[in-house]
């Protein structure tokens, strides 16, 4: 019987994340997300309205519109373009290669977590 305790625990614990750490892990997110100067463009909600949002051309995405994103909008494509930054076509965000690849992908979901809130449709909310 106390081995089947131990096997479910394993199992629960390998499986999917609690929502404890669920939480845990989106708050490291906005932690790094703050830290590292995203919000000086992107805004401290993601709205794509920082203090240098309005000298930026193309404007910084408002992350609550997945269509937004050029390289996709899921988790490991937002962290791929940290870890590559967007420079082409005109884009100025960095690369954040500074960064592991875990605190990278913290960041890509508390960006997707972001998404929560609606979407308005003045013009700083652009698609590029």
């Amino acid at each position: 019987m106390l081995t089947m305790a131990v096997a479910i625990t394993l199992v629960s614990a390998c499986g999917r994340p609690t929502q404890a750490t669920d939480a845990e892990d989106l708050l490291t997110g906005a932690r790094l997300y703050a830290a590292n100067g995203c919000g000086t463009c992107h805004g401290r909600e993601g709205r794509g309205d920082g203090p240098l949002a309005s000298t930026l051309s193309p404007p910084a995405r408002d992350f609550r519109d997945p269509n937004a994103f050029k390289n996709g909008s899921d988790p490991t494509s937002i962290a791929t373009t940290l870890a590559t930054g967007l420079t082409r076509d005109g884009g100025q965000m960095q690369s954040y290669f500074h960064l592991s690849d875990r605190e990278r992908f913290l960041i890509a979901r508390y960006v997707v977590s972001l998404r929560t809130a609606p979407v308005s449709s003045s013009p700083g909310a652009s698609h590029d």
